[in-house]
């Protein structure tokens, strides 16, 4: 019935409070509920809550949207890319790579010590043999001969070391180089990111021993984004007198009745 007096103003043309404003332009910035939350002011306790509330607000949504804009992305491009950060998968943009790896063995001090025998000899006869091929004069000769004793020298403590390591335990190791064996792990192939025109998916490039370690953006926390935006969650219900934790309970202790 006609009153004669203006109409009260719908909740949805009602002005954003101090407040509410502070964390539409936090959400436009960071697009994470609970930090906005707290860099606009809110409780810090409840700021999950309070973040899920105000975008259930369609002004608090129109405000994000006009601040996103400003900010040079609208709304609408941003769950766009938060729709295909969600839909990307490792599987999408990974190769399979091929590489060797050299082994670690166990080799008994006893084949140590006769392999650094055979080393000795083996480079005594290239040495001996090398001044044919090359006509080495006799000086030269004794001046590698005299390198290769203090060589030799080195070579026999090695030895001894192993011996007596030997005589405190028969059954001493060492460890040395085994054979290479063919391994595999994934990477992120950047020509897959280029043609797949994903490139915005990345969150992070770094370099590693293994070549470039490329850390997508979280497919989950982007779906969940989404699905807040568009109100799928029902509304959490939080005590604030606990910050959102269990309220305290009794422990009931039953009879055992006799039982073990």
């Amino acid at each position: 019935m006609a009153t004669g007096q203006p109409d009260a103003p719908t909740p949805s043309k009602k002005k954003l409070t101090a407040l509410q404003q502070r964390f539409c332009e936090a959400y436009a910035r960071l697009w994470k509920g609970a930090p906005a939350a707290r860099v606009a002011g809110y409780a810090t306790g409840s700021a999950k809550q309070t973040a899920l509330d105000l975008l259930k607000d369609e002004r608090i949504l129109a405000a994000i949207k006009e601040e996103a804009v400003r900010l040079g992305m609208s709304i609408d491009e941003a769950t766009v890319r938060m729709s295909e950060w969600g839909r990307v998968t490792a599987d999408d943009v990974l190769t399979k790579v091929e590489y060797e790896e050299t082994t670690k063995i166990h080799q008994p001090l006893e084949e140590a010590i006769q392999a650094i025998k055979d080393d000795i000899d083996y480079e005594y006869e290239f040495m001996v043999r090398s001044w044919e091929v090359l006509g080495t004069s006799e000086e030269d000769q004794g001046k590698e001969l005299l390198q290769h004793q203090a060589w030799v020298k080195h070579r026999k403590l090695d030895i001894l070391r192993h011996k007596m390591q030997l005589e405190r335990n028969p059954n001493a190791f060492r460890i040395i180089d085994g054979p290479k064996v063919k391994k595999y792990r994934m990477q992120v192939d950047l020509v897959k990111v280029h043609d797949l025109q994903a490139g915005h998916m990345i969150k992070k490039v770094k370099e590693t021993k293994y070549g470039l370690e490329v850390e997508l953006h979280d497919a989950r926390d982007a779906t969940d984004k989404i699905l807040k935006l568009n109100g799928a969650y029902a509304p959490v219900k939080v005590d604030h007198t606990t910050n959102g934790n269990d309220m305290p309970g009794s422990n009931i202790m039953m009879p055992d009745n006799g039982r073990d």
